[in-house]
């Protein structure tokens, strides 16, 4: 007997829910906790059961009616996976009465809330921006001293992040509404009111202004990323790659015009934001707070982790810690070098794409509804069938549509940038934001939303679509209902986990590299190269 998947995925909300009011405190770890560590596992496996169901469904209107089902136990339970939610609300307390979040933490009020805090945001600045430092003032203050009050508001804030997230996905690809209703953004969206969908829906918006080609849509790209960075730093990584998309969007004549008023709009928006709440770049300084966490999760940190434990075998324990901070330190230049290569094949690819596009020098706005027509003047010339063959091979198993349809789509796909032009930023841009935070020194399970919902964006297919689909079931079993990381009590197995992953990705890299590598050229024995005979018919 086959039970309908919104059903079940019901029930396992309901389960969820129940296990954050038996195993949502820290402490007692009594049997009523246990209980509740087995409830949330039994519903974290009929949900991923019942989401994963779903994975092919096409009517995306039914999708959403699933997703915004499954979370209404969700926002009535207490807070699962993470209490980062009661560090928001003591920070909105700080900032109602005046405090500089930047110099102090919670228990420098101290914050009514205080026991609820998790132990690394008491005495720690907070590393976030204006605009979500004024949101937790906001709820704080709404909520006159009730914590029930100030986590509802919070977690309002964080659902109309998710429903910015799904309209401008809906614009992008008309797709992906599954995601919505994904085991990650249930347990770290709606019931953990994490920032990082905030951060995701206006760098998606802006992706979405930034596809048209002019100064007002350039200034609401750079309105809608300055507000994201405004939120969490991590928007900065996204806005390289819509600075291409503003760039090829635009005319000739004008597209380093819309360039500068993209990048002006964005710091202008901040500091407007900065003079207005008192808060500007004070958070640098706190942004490594995390960085006390040593754990597995992340790449580079677990890689230190097992040199360290090595280390340690030989007789040199003091060199653990610096194991941890040379192979962070690796990451971080791994990652820089991700992220360059990432832009510039983006931009070389959109290159190819507009010359493809109009192979006779024609501006790449020339006014006309749509571009030209597959097969027409794009080949004509030897340099625009080159480039046509760039463009695909540089796209291949990424997007779909033709060359043509790149840089200068039709009025539906937005305007003067085209839905494969557009997908090959998203997708770099998701990746990027992956990148960032699986090679940072700290990961966290909601640290991928940002990317995935990046992603999301996307004509999104093949085996990036079920690596998505995969972090999305997942993330969550990383943690308890009590916010408890399982990589903290999995931490040697975990550390020579990563070793492995790295070693096989090297591997990978190199037989990828071998293979693509072309034939060597046949030479005599003699050593003068062969010459071969006249052409026959």
């Amino acid at each position: 007997m086959s039970v309908n998947p919104r059903w079940l995925g019901l029930a396992a909300s309901v389960l969820l829910a129940t296990s954050g009011f038996l195993a949502g405190k820290p402490v007692p770890r009594d049997g009523a906790w246990l209980l509740g560590v087995i409830v949330w596992f039994v519903a974290l496996a009929m949900l991923i059961r019942a989401w994963w169901t779903l994975r092919d469904a096409t009517d995306q209107r039914g999708l959403l009616v699933t997703a915004a089902l499954w979370s209404v136990p969700l926002l009535v339970a207490p807070p699962l996976g993470s209490h980062d939610i009661y560090a928001y609300a003591c920070q909105g307390q700080l900032f109602d009465a005046g405090s500089d979040l930047y110099e102090v933490g919670p228990a420098a009020l101290p914050c009514t809330w205080l026991s609820d805090v998790p132990e690394l945001w008491r005495e720690t600045p907070t590393p976030y921006g204006p605009l979500w430092i004024a949101v937790e003032g906001a709820a704080a203050w709404l909520a006159h001293g009730s914590l029930p009050a100030a986590v509802l508001l919070l977690r309002l804030a964080a659902v109309l992040g998710l429903v910015l997230c799904v309209a401008a996905v809906h614009r992008l690809s008309r797709g992906n509404a599954l995601l919505a209703a994904s085991p990650l953004v249930l347990v770290h969206v709606v019931s953990g009111a994490h920032n990082d969908v905030v951060l995701a829906g206006l760098v998606l918006a802006g992706f979405v202004a930034a596809r048209r080609p002019g100064f007002a849509a350039a200034a609401a790209s750079g309105l809608a990323f300055g507000l994201a960075v405004a939120v969490k730093v991590t928007a900065l990584g996204a806005v390289p790659f819509a600075l291409l998309l503003v760039f090829f969007a635009g005319t000739t004549r004008a597209r380093w015009t819309s360039t500068l008023t993209f990048g002006v709009t964005i710091g202008a928006t901040y500091a407007l934001l900065a003079v207005l709440t008192g808060h500007g770049l004070g958070f640098l300084h706190a942004l490594g707070s995390t960085s006390t966490m040593v754990q597995w999760l992340s790449i580079p940190t677990g890689v230190g982790m097992a040199v360290g434990y090595v280390l340690r075998l030989l007789g040199h324990p003091e060199s653990f810690a610096t194991a941890v901070a040379v192979a962070r330190a690796v990451g971080l230049l791994a990652l820089a070098v991700i992220l360059l290569g990432l832009w510039w094949r983006t931009a070389t690819t959109l290159a190819s794409l507009k010359r493809a596009a109009h192979p006779g020098g024609a501006p790449i706005n020339s006014g006309s509804a749509t571009g030209p027509e597959p097969g027409g003047s794009v080949t004509t010339g030897r340099d625009a069938t080159a480039d046509r063959a760039t463009a695909s091979s540089a796209t291949g198993g990424v997007t779909g549509g033709d060359a043509a349809d790149g840089v200068t789509g039709g009025a539906a796909d937005g305007g003067a940038t085209g839905r494969r032009a557009q997908d090959v930023v998203l997708t770099a841009a998701g990746c990027g934001m992956l990148a960032a935070a699986v090679l940072g020194p700290v990961f966290y399970a909601w640290y991928a939303i940002a990317g995935i919902a990046l992603l999301a964006g996307t004509t999104l297919t093949g085996r990036l679509r079920t690596v998505v689909l995969v972090a999305a079931a997942g993330l969550p079993l990383l943690t308890l209902p009590d916010s408890l990381g399982l990589a903290t009590k999995t931490k040697v197995p975990g550390a020579f986990l990563d070793v492995a992953l790295v070693t096989a990705a090297a591997v990978h890299l190199v037989r990828r590299r071998r293979r693509s590598a072309p034939p060597p050229t046949a030479h005599s024995t003699q050593g003068t190269p062969a010459v071969s005979g006249p052409a026959t018919d």
